[in-house]
């Protein structure tokens, strides 16, 4: 029995340790209300954590369309470079094609010029050969002139009392 009271004794000591009930739920309130705002924190933990890992999947996603977009601007940046050179080279080309032609176009034009120059040449030197032929002519009349004029001054000796006008060899027609 004697442990009996021990206990009872060791019971009673305990109980008048415990708290009312009034505190009792007065912790048990502040208790539920930790709680409550445990699980509140929880759940906005959890609509973040939600919320990072969407942003790291539109990150990723933007990370791929980046790249798409880069790539493509990266061949149409080539498909320009090749568009250019391209261009240049038919400009090039061209424009040898129209320096070639310019140069054909100028050789025919100095051709004729030089056809015309030749002709004219030939026809300066057939005139000059005339002319000198003339003159030639015209020096035998003149000598022919001179010893007819001789003779007429010698055998006429009347003649030389007219009045008659001096013929010099400028004034003679020579057609």
């Amino acid at each position: 029995m004697e442990a009996s009271c021990e206990y009872a004794a060791l019971m009673e000591g305990r109980l008048a340790y415990f708290t009312n009930k009034e505190e009792i739920a007065g912790h048990l309130f502040t208790i539920q209300q930790l709680r409550g705002e445990l699980e509140a924190s929880r759940e906005v933990e959890r609509q973040r954590e939600a919320e990072i890992e969407e942003s790291k999947r539109k990150l990723v996603v933007a990370e791929a369309e980046k790249v798409a977009i880069q790539s493509n601007l990266d061949s149409m940046k080539e498909k320009h470079r090749r568009e250019i050179e391209g261009q240049d080279r038919k400009a090039r080309k061209d424009l040898h094609l129209v320096r070639l032609s310019l140069a054909r176009e100028y050789d025919g034009v100095l051709a004729v010029v030089k056809r015309k120059l030749e002709q004219k040449k030939k026809e300066t030197a057939a005139e000059i050969r005339l002319q000198e032929a003339e003159l030639e002519r015209l020096k035998d009349l003149e000598i022919s002139l001179e010893v007819d004029y001789g003779l007429a001054s010698v055998s006429d000796p009347s003649l030389s009392h007219l009045d008659l006008p001096e013929i010099f060899g400028d004034s003679v027609n020579q057609d």
